[in-house]
């Protein structure tokens, strides 16, 4: 009786919308992605886990992806269509890692690749998937795990403004790299405050975004007005605002170099 109760129970629960209990591989796969990221736990003394996971890790080349507002479950099931070895697990609330385990005389660059050009045939999909290079050593791992996560963050702020590649890698991300790495440097952030005061005491929210995809763009401005739904004139008005509060030229290369290398450090440092 109490074991009938209970299963009422559990239906009546999933019924009225409640969250899904993780199943036991979903629960595995992320306490061993979220230890290989974190790095606390040596990399070897994971490796009863991933094989327990069901993680192919004799002689393999390892591939680490993150993939930025996506679900794991559609990950998961796309690496099952394509018949990709690979665990998936959300790390953070907008990050999901997916850890290939590929044949050494596989195109891990290539499966890569494919798999982030399947994902954008996913109803709604459109999410930035950042790889790391391949790893042919399982200690490796964990480096290449936060790799991903770090050229994830660096162009989410920006993605739509940026010609990104499918598959966006560390070589991709330029400047923005940098500046993330630097961005709890003091010097950094007071430079980042200095050039921005003008806007970032100022009332107006919007011109921030503005100045960040026109920035993003190479300051195109036609690029710019489509992507925030404005006219052109319209648009002439916001910068010549953002130029006033900042006191800069932004058709100077150097003055506009210095406000973009700030928003970069700023963004990275609210990140």
């Amino acid at each position: 009786l109490l074991a009938d109760r209970a299963a009422e129970a559990l239906v009546l629960h999933r019924m009225l919308g409640g969250p899904a209990t993780p199943s036991w591989e979903e629960q595995s796969a992320r306490s061993l992605l979220t230890d290989l990221a974190g790095g606390a736990v040596p990399a070897r003394q994971l490796l009863p886990r991933a094989r327990a996971a069901g993680l192919p890790v004799n002689r393999r080349v390892f591939v680490p992806l993150a993939v930025r507002d996506e679900d794991p479950a559609r990950l998961g099931r796309v690496l099952r269509l394509l018949g990709l070895p690979g665990l998936t697990a959300r790390l953070t609330d907008d990050t999901t890692a997916v850890l290939l385990s590929l044949a050494r005389d596989q195109d891990a660059r290539a499966l890569a690749d494919h798999f982030a050009a399947r994902l954008r045939t996913e109803p709604g999909a459109g999410a930035v998937v950042a790889a790391a290079d391949a790893r042919t050593a399982w200690d490796d791992v964990p480096a290449g795990l936060r790799e991903a996560q770090h050229v994830a963050d660096a162009v989410t702020d920006s993605a739509a403004a940026l010609d990104l590649p499918p598959v966006v890698r560390l070589r991709d991300i330029h400047l923005r790299g940098l500046v993330r790495l630097l961005r709890d440097d003091p010097h950094v952030q007071s430079f980042a405050e200095r050039e921005l005061d003008g806007l970032l005491r100022g009332p107006d929210e919007d011109l921030l975004p503005v100045l960040r995809t026109y920035l993003a763009t190479g300051r195109n401005k036609s690029r710019t007005a489509q992507l925030h739904h404005v006219s052109r004139p319209a648009l002439y008005r916001r910068l010549e605002a953002i130029q006033a509060r900042l006191g800069v030229d932004l058709d100077d290369f150097e003055q506009a170099a210095s406000v973009h290398i700030a928003l970069l450090a700023h963004d990275a440092q609210q990140g």
